[in-house]
């Protein structure tokens, strides 16, 4: 399969439909007019990503759309709190923000600052950082928050927020870091973690207690990459160990008959991610074989005869003409675009 070739056309069908070049912002789909012109925060995430991905293989063609993407969502950074992280919608007359938001956008920089050596990149990746670990409170042993009315301590929020840190421990002050991020892992794993199978709920109330006991493929695939970074900063063979079981967790529960991870691009393809980096350690054969399988299960099952990818996994509507949107359109060209950087 040519991963490369697939990912570009990808990434180019979601420039062409969705970027707006004057506003450097992404639309959110291809609805009637009257619909919201701009993408909510968690899809910008997702598409920066996409974007820095294509930039890793075309640095030329793609770095600029970075450039642009991150003016364009300067709308979104709101310095109404302290410290300022990224609205969910700009210029939304006040302030709603979330956590796990602004933590797949440090991951995200973070990428880019690698990438590109852009020091905005890295700036913004602390200065978002800040803010995720200020949801940070006491209420049921700890935690981060969800989002700013702090009703919930949701595993979408904890486990990208641990390795945000990580993502930015090699910035300055990596002791406190990294110890942020076992701080986040070991109350994800104590509050979080079912102990039949080692993978994670939803979310558990920060005001009863109650757990949410809902598993998304995404909730897991950030705890594998959290112990995988652990282990690569700490060499704590536990850690890698850790990664690994849950990796085999996920190929028992998430893997449906057509090979493919259960839920929808926008969940399924940071399994993928994880996957794949979790094979890049350790080589064995059965990350890569289900990374592919996902991948393939998209150009065969997904792949749209007028262009772009359609929403839904499992009961993919594939008539021309239909509406398109960007979030599973970006998710499938970033999970592409691992998979062309597999080697």
């Amino acid at each position: 399969m040519d991963w490369k070739k697939e990912a570009e056309e990808a990434t180019q069908f979601c420039l062409q439909t969705f970027w707006d070049a004057g506003a450097k912002r992404f639309r959110p789909n291809t609805a009637k007019p009257g619909a919201l012109p701009w993408e909510f925060m968690w899809g910008n995430g997702v598409a920066f990503s996409m974007l820095v991905g294509a930039a890793r293989d075309n640095t030329r063609v793609y770095r600029p759309y970075l450039s642009a993407f991150f003016a364009g969502m300067e709308d979104y950074w709101g310095r109404d709190s302290r410290p300022p992280g990224y609205d969910a919608y700009p210029a939304n007359g006040g302030s709603d923000k979330y956590y796990d938001d602004n933590a797949w956008m440090v991951l995200t920089f973070a990428e880019a600052y690698a990438l590109t050596r852009d020091i905005r990149y890295r700036i913004r990746a602390e200065e978002t950082l800040a803010y995720v670990l200020s949801g940070w409170d006491d209420r049921q042993g700890g935690g981060v928050c969800w989002r700013e009315d702090r009703s919930s301590k949701n595993t979408c929020a904890n486990a990208p927020g641990a390795v945000a840190a990580l993502a930015c421990a090699p910035f300055g002050d990596t002791e406190g870091r990294t110890a942020w991020a076992k701080r986040i892992v070991n109350w994800t794993r104590k509050r979080l973690q079912d102990p039949a199978d080692g993978l994670y709920f939803d979310n558990v109330n920060a005001a009863t207690g109650a757990v949410e006991r809902t598993k998304w493929t995404y909730n897991t695939a950030l705890m594998i990459r959290a112990h995988l970074d652990l282990w690569q900063v700490t060499k704590n063979r536990g850690d890698r160990d850790e990664a690994v079981r849950l990796a085999e967790a996920a190929e028992k529960a998430f893997v449906l008959p057509d090979g493919a991870f259960r839920d929808d691009a926008l969940f399924s393809h940071l399994l993928v991610e994880a996957f794949v980096l979790l094979w890049r350690e350790t080589k064995l054969p059965w990350l890569r074989s289900r990374a592919e399988a996902n991948g393939a299960f998209a150009l065969t099952r997904l792949k749209l005869p007028d262009g772009g990818y359609a929403e839904s996994w499992r009961n993919p509507d594939t008539k021309p003409g239909q509406r398109k949107a960007l979030m599973p359109n970006v998710a499938t060209a970033r999970m592409l675009w691992c998979l062309a950087h597999l080697t």
